[in-house]
């Protein structure tokens, strides 16, 4: 396999566009034809858990967070799909939501132990309350979390709605959650003509959250009226 130091710092892509592949890891992850490039080139990707994407391995580290360095040798980005929760995805939804840490800044709190009935209630209520809509996120044919649209969100006009998201641990880091989002959010305005904007409301010590919102093309605003440590993320429609 060929390595990055094979290649000077102005390649072209196919599309005619230059690429450097020996940009820093700060540059930002890397774009689907940046990824095929590599990929054809017999360079290595490592998945990045801080921006939530891919970039190229080794190259020059000068995200210093601790825990979330580069993670080499990991699959190719999942196939995703967004879709109604069913019946037989019972036992996969409490898996997902058995877990502490997936609670941590939801707004309601944890209920441990998470049991079959439960989770039987709270997918009767994501398919059947009329308030809201939700989809599983489906990768690779499994599903890994879920999105929701809830429409006339407290202290909003008319014309927002709220979008919001989770995935189960062992799924994070992967780009999955930055993915869902955007997909979810261009079908909820294509479907929806009357909603002008979406909002997603994020904790403020979610880092995670943020860059998944803000790597979807939602904007940070400043903190929710009603509670400080919220802080308001916004698309609008165009």
């Amino acid at each position: 396999m060929r390595t990055v130091h094979a290649f000077t710092d102005d390649a072209r892509l196919p599309g005619g566009r230059r690429f450097n592949p020996r940009r820093r890891r700060s540059a930002g992850v890397l774009d689907a034809e940046e990824i095929a490039w590599c990929r054809a080139q017999g360079i290595a990707l490592a998945a990045d858990p801080v921006q939530l994407g891919w970039v190229v391995a080794g190259c020059e580290d000068d995200i210093d967070e601790p825990g979330l360095a580069l993670r080499p040798g990991l699959p190719a980005p999942a196939a995703l799909r967004l879709r109604p929760w069913a019946a037989d995805d019972l036992p996969a939804f409490r898996a997902l939501l058995d877990d502490p840490r997936v609670w941590r800044f939801l707004p309601e709190r944890y209920p441990d132990p998470l049991t079959d009935g439960m989770a039987a209630e709270l997918l009767a209520l994501a398919n059947a309350a009329p308030h809201h809509e939700v989809r599983a996120i489906e990768a690779d044919g499994v599903p890994v979390g879920q999105v929701r649209l809830a429409f006339a969100p407290r202290g909003e006009g008319p014309g927002v709605a709220e979008v919001s998201y989770w995935l189960g641990t062992a799924h994070w880091g992967r780009g999955l959650a930055a993915a869902a989002l955007g997909r979810w959010a261009q079908d909820c305005l294509g479907r929806h003509p009357g909603i002008e904007s979406l909002i997603a409301r994020i904790h403020r010590d979610n880092l995670a959250s943020a860059r998944v919102a803000g790597r979807a093309g939602f904007r940070a605003e400043g903190p929710a009226a009603d509670d400080p440590a919220i802080a308001v993320w916004r698309l609008s429609r165009g």
